[in-house]
């Protein structure tokens, strides 16, 4: 997910220059738009094309970095060039990102076993950026030349031919088992192996599945967007501004905006999702919907990068159309007693047991008390889960291990930690399937464990920086990290990152945190949340 999370730039950016150049530019022929030699048109499709060959050696150099850090950018660099090179596979192709795939983990996996190899001390200074370099580049180039790389770049050739081939009711099949991974995890590792694909087939100029991801992508968000205001019988009052957000992250592609649903109601939300993105990847394929850029969602099309844009649109409201038929067939009215009932199971105690607990409880702390008593309001605030001891103004690590360690350390949390290190290890873990450095500065990461016994929230600032692997590759200076017991049967982890994103998005927020001088100021300003 690291790998795929620095590639997507470069194949957005190439993607959409090739699509202007060709949109502007395009000679219309027998053979489709082509630019001719010489204009500006065909250099700008030139820079994009150029922005496409970085796609596989990204992908792999960061793959390899999330494994072994920084020894293992260079092996992973090189390892997915030689990949993505025809020139290495006595003319069987390229082994596309399958190879960058393999390129990724084998430079990352043999670089950390390098890295742990005891060394005299007069060469540990050296070790990360001339020896491990050096010979796991080596190791990685001659498996690849000599061994793994000729049968994988043949197995990927017929893999693209295959695909380009499917016709009918097997494209059919196709568009299902996509359509079907967007959605069932919306933004998670299923939903991820299926975009990553139609990624590497963009650059083996193939656009069909990733028009189908296009269409199946934005459903999800678009139809959880709408059903409340339609549906007024089958939501809840607070889930029309939980719509609001859905709806715009559904306009830029973003299936992660329907979470919030499907977290409250999995049984019944996400197979009315799987439906209703299957229908749409299928309209999709059945009528050569191509997408050229690794996104999708309306904000594509109206960028120029998706071929048929009409039926992309038919297949986008008949997925919504989909959707919203099976979310009113399964989904069942909310009444009075099925919202005392909601409110009651989330008045249920944090500790790490799950049992009810009332203000009555000797055992209760102050701290739990109050928590308890602020969850009886499902309207969550901020503040209800940070108090200003847990807010640290002078963070001193730089990266973003250490900084979740330091906070974890917080004296004023260690009451309510059972387990630091499996605490430690699941927000690590967490981390693993995808940067929480949401880009602007600001990270938030998050984890369920065994070992804390109450949610919490700490907030850190950095003044120096923190290196995240951001979306944006910029350094973080502000961290939120929520942290909530593994067997707590709310959704609050969801609840505050939502309301957290969404405050985050505002520049006077920020502003405000990245100025304050102390904890009483950043509280105060937590308060308005």
């Amino acid at each position: 997910m690291n790998g795929v999370s620095f590639m997507v730039p470069f194949v957005v950016t190439g993607g959409l220059l090739i699509a202007i150049a060709l949109t502007i530019g395009g000679v219309p022929t027998d053979g489709g738009l082509v630019i001719e030699e010489g204009t500006i048109w065909d250099s700008i499709n030139n820079i994009g094309e150029a922005a496409m060959d970085f796609m596989v050696p990204i992908l792999a150099a960061y793959m390899a970095y999330s494994i072994a850090d920084r020894p293992g950018l260079v092996p992973g660099m090189i390892g997915g060039l030689i990949a993505s090179s025809e020139d290495f596979y006595a003319g069987e192709g390229d082994t596309g990102f399958l190879g960058g795939i393999i390129a990724g983990l084998l430079a990352g996996y043999i670089a950390l076993a390098i890295k742990k190899i005891p060394v005299p001390k007069a060469v540990q200074s050296v070790m990360p950026i001339i020896f491990i370099p050096i010979i796991s580049t080596l190791i990685v180039g001659l498996i690849f030349i000599y061994i793994i790389g000729t049968p994988v770049a043949s197995l990927f050739t017929g893999l693209t031919n295959w695909l380009e081939s499917l016709q009918g009711t097997s494209s059919i099949v196709l568009a299902i088992i996509v359509g079907t991974m967007i959605a069932v995890d919306m933004g998670g590792p299923f939903n991820k192996v299926a975009f990553l694909f139609g990624v590497g087939l963009i650059g083996e100029g193939s656009y069909g599945v990733m028009g189908m991801i296009a269409v199946a992508v934005c459903v999800p968000p678009l139809a959880l967007g709408v059903a409340p205001y339609i549906m007024k019988n089958k939501f809840q009052r607070e889930d029309v501004d939980t719509a609001k957000a859905s709806i715009a992250m559904g306009l830029f592609g973003l299936t992660e905006g329907a979470i919030p649903f499907a977290a409250k109601d999995p049984i019944r939300v996400i197979p009315s999702t799987i439906v209703g993105s299957v229908v749409g990847a299928i309209v999709a394929a059945l009528s050569g919907v191509g997408d050229t850029v690794a996104h999708g969602g309306p904000i594509v099309a109206v960028l120029g990068a998706i071929d048929g844009v009409l039926m992309f649109t038919v297949g986008t409201i008949l997925g919504v159309l989909a959707s919203l038929l099976m979310l009113r067939i399964l989904k069942k009215d909310v009444n009075l007693q099925e919202t005392v009932a909601v409110a009651a199971n989330n008045e249920g105690s944090f500790s790490s047991n799950n049992e009810p607990s009332t203000t009555h409880d000797k055992t209760e702390t102050p701290e739990e008390k109050s928590i308890s008593e602020n969850q009886k309001d499902k309207s969550y605030q901020l503040t209800d889960l940070i108090q200003p001891e847990y807010i640290h103004m002078n963070i001193e690590s730089s990266t973003k291990e250490d900084t979740i360690k330091e906070l974890i350390n917080l004296d004023a949390i260690q009451p309510f930690i059972t387990d630091k290190q499996q605490l430690v290890n699941d927000v690590l873990d967490r981390e693993k399937e995808g940067t929480t450095g949401m880009g602007e500065g600001i990270a938030i990461p998050h984890g369920k464990s065994d070992g804390i016994s109450v949610p919490i929230v700490v907030f850190g600032k950095s003044d120096t920086g923190i290196e995240w692997n951001s979306l944006d590759g910029e350094l973080v200076n502000i961290v939120f990290i929520i942290l909530v017991p593994a067997k707590h049967k709310g959704d609050t982890h969801l609840k505050i990152l939502q309301l957290l994103s969404r405050q985050l998005m505002k520049e006077e927020f920020k502003n405000k945190l990245l100025e304050a001088e102390s904890r009483e100021d950043v509280y105060s300003i937590l308060e308005t949340v």
